[in-house]
């Protein structure tokens, strides 16, 4: 992986780009559902802000077109333009205080519609930067990026928790790092010749939307989103009682460090997909983590009333498991469609994961209000992974998924 970093300076920037971005985005993403818990202390305000976070994912489908035909860097630059604006009128105006909730929850429908856009211009990106051969080495280093970005965050959080949480700080902490990201896009580079972008007229639009959908229809896509979509939505339904579940056994202080303890999962996951994935063929990996990451998420919620470090390191475990597996999914996305397609490929997959998503944070909040122990929800997740796993083995075209070097595009 040090090769590709060293080598490849387009890649560097990118990289660069993608870890302050994840520091500002990252901060805002996991404070704002435990700040909506700790200012009103219910669970549906919690679901509905869950639901805002999915929900503008839902019309992916529609951007794919318009990623593939415009200029990624743009798209970067404007998107992550945005969310610093959002975020600073959050921080830095006495809005929120006449508005309450509703603001807070515009301000999140706000960003997560920026999201929308950055997201796939980054992933469509990456191809072009580099070769099909690294995409799983590529992915692995952004993600660890990422993640680094993500302790400095949960760090910065554990200390403004030690007493009254500052909410002005937070954002404006999360404000600051989009702000260096916005300037790092700047010195990106896209990499399609000019030329090549076309404008889209309205019958091409359709048409492109089609492509991308009968692509994806045609081969192991279709599965790997409808296993991605199932695990999204089982997730969502946790996630949005996590506030809640780790406040009570373990405190705020604890959900800081609970959220951190994933971020090293992710690591340990990027770090392994990076070295050695390509070891192992996908198919059969990808059913192994299904199960894993089910079966540690049961061990989780017995030992953490019981020993918190038993907690935390199941926790970890969980995590591994479950980033390795959206780094697979990530990585074929990118892998089997041509270099012109991926952004198509990639915001369908969005769509699907989004509509289950929302679904799965109103059925999150609506069961968070109503269900008298809530460590039953993450029980719930654990089993769902399971049966994920079983009915993944019964597909031939996922099961006999080859290493992912010897994948062929298309």
């Amino acid at each position: 992986m040090i090769e590709l970093f060293k080598q490849n300076r387009m890649f560097r920037m990118l990289l660069t780009y993608q870890f302050f971005s994840s520091i500002g985005g990252g901060m805002f993403s996991m404070f704002i559902l435990l700040s909506v818990h700790l200012i009103y202390q219910n669970p549906i305000y919690t679901g509905i802000a869950g639901f805002l976070m999915a929900a503008p994912f839902i019309f992916s489908f529609a951007i794919g077109p318009i990623v593939d035909r415009r200029n990624k860097v743009s798209i970067m630059c404007l998107t992550t333009l945005l969310e610093f604006l959002v975020i600073s009128l959050l921080a830095f105006t006495p809005v929120q205080e006449q508005f309450g909730i509703l603001f807070m929850f515009a301000v999140i429908l706000i960003y997560n519609i920026a999201a929308l856009f950055e997201s796939p211009a980054g992933n469509a990106l990456l191809p072009q930067v580099v070769g099909a051969e690294k995409i799983l080495e590529a992915n692995s280093m952004i993600r660890i990026a990422a993640m680094m970005g993500g302790i400095f965050i949960a760090a910065v959080l554990f200390i403004s928790l030690r007493n009254e949480p500052s909410f002005d700080f937070i954002y404006g902490f999360s404000a600051a790092f989009l702000a260096i990201a916005f300037i790092t896009s700047l010195f990106l580079k896209n990499a399609t010749p000019k030329g090549s972008i076309g404008n889209i007229s309205s019958t091409k639009y359709v048409q492109d939307l089609k492509e991308g959908a009968k692509f994806v229809r045609s081969n192991v896509l279709l599965y790997v989103m409808i296993t991605a979509t199932a695990m999204g939505m089982f997730a969502e339904i946790t996630f949005v009682n996590r506030p809640m579940f780790l406040e009570y056994h373990v405190g705020a202080q604890g959900y800081i460090i609970f959220s951190t303890v994933v971020l090293l999962g992710g690591i340990f996951a990027s770090s392994f997909m990076g070295k050695i994935g390509n070891r192992f063929r996908m198919g059969q990996l990808i059913l192994m983590l299904f199960l894993l990451a089910g079966v540690s998420r049961i061990i989780f919620v017995f030992v953490l009333p019981i020993r918190v470090m038993s907690g935390i390191v199941a926790m970890i475990t969980y995590a591994t498991f479950g980033s390795a597996i959206n780094i697979i999914f990530s990585s074929l996305n990118q892998k089997i469609p041509s270099a012109d397609m991926v952004g198509r490929v990639v915001t369908l997959s969005s769509t699907f994961r989004s509509v289950f998503a929302t679904i799965g944070a109103l059925i999150g909040g609506i069961i968070g209000s109503i269900i008298p122990v809530v460590d039953h929800i993450f029980i719930y997740q654990g089993l769902s992974y399971i049966i994920i796993a079983m009915l993944m083995w019964i597909v031939p075209s996922v099961r006999t998924l080859p290493r992912m070097s010897e994948i062929k595009r298309g």
